[in-house]
């Protein structure tokens, strides 16, 4: 399964949220969302190999983790409003998906936790002085690609990744958007069909 984490720092932790103001309310709750939304859909259809983790910081209980997993996931709209909406449900617990999955833990536990669960996981985390990933020859099979939104990923979360098996890549010279990061990531991955 393509696995994907995003550190959202400020990323709201309660369903009190607007749906009308994700950035502010939501503490960036629309890059989220686009992330969300890269991950898991192409046209016409869902990725059911595909696994964004959410790692959210944001007040008033953090950290929490959200998951989204495309074989599982099922009536949730690829647009951020919609996107918003399920998580506030399952912050919420008031209503279920079985695609989505909420838990109280840390950004450390789930890097663990995934280190742990087969023989072969290895951790690409998003940096723009890592090596160039046109360099790379193939992408490792057992991937889980790790990235911050706008504020970067923290740098004690980089350091403790950095005690699996890991490597630090670029997608070159320019800046991209977390969201644009995650479609040139499965570009990449399904062009190699791995």
């Amino acid at each position: 399964m393509r696995q994907f984490i995003l550190y959202a720092e400020k990323a709201s932790t309660s369903p009190d949220f607007s749906l009308d103001d994700l950035p502010g309310s939501g503490g960036r709750m629309d890059l989220v969302a686009r992330c969300i939304c890269n991950a898991l859909w192409i046209s016409h259809a869902l990725r059911r190999d595909t696994c964004i983790h959410v790692v959210a910081c944001g007040s008033p209980n953090p950290p929490v983790v959200i998951s989204f997993y495309g074989d599982t996931l099922r009536g949730v709209s690829p647009d951020e409003r919609n996107i918003a909406a399920w998580i506030k449900k399952a912050l919420s617990r008031k209503r279920r998906n079985p695609g989505i999955i909420i838990r109280k833990i840390s950004f450390q536990q789930l890097i663990e936790e995934l280190a742990s669960e087969g023989e072969g996981t290895f951790f690409y985390i998003l940096d723009e002085k890592g090596t160039d990933m046109a360099r790379l020859k193939k992408l490792k099979e057992a991937s889980v690609f790790v990235l911050g939104d706008h504020l970067g990923l923290p740098e004690k979360e980089e350091k403790f990744v950095e005690r699996f098996e890991h490597e630090k890549i670029s997608l070159g010279t320019t800046s991209y958007l977390a969201s644009q990061c995650i479609t040139v990531l499965h570009y990449e991955r399904d062009k190699n069909k791995i």
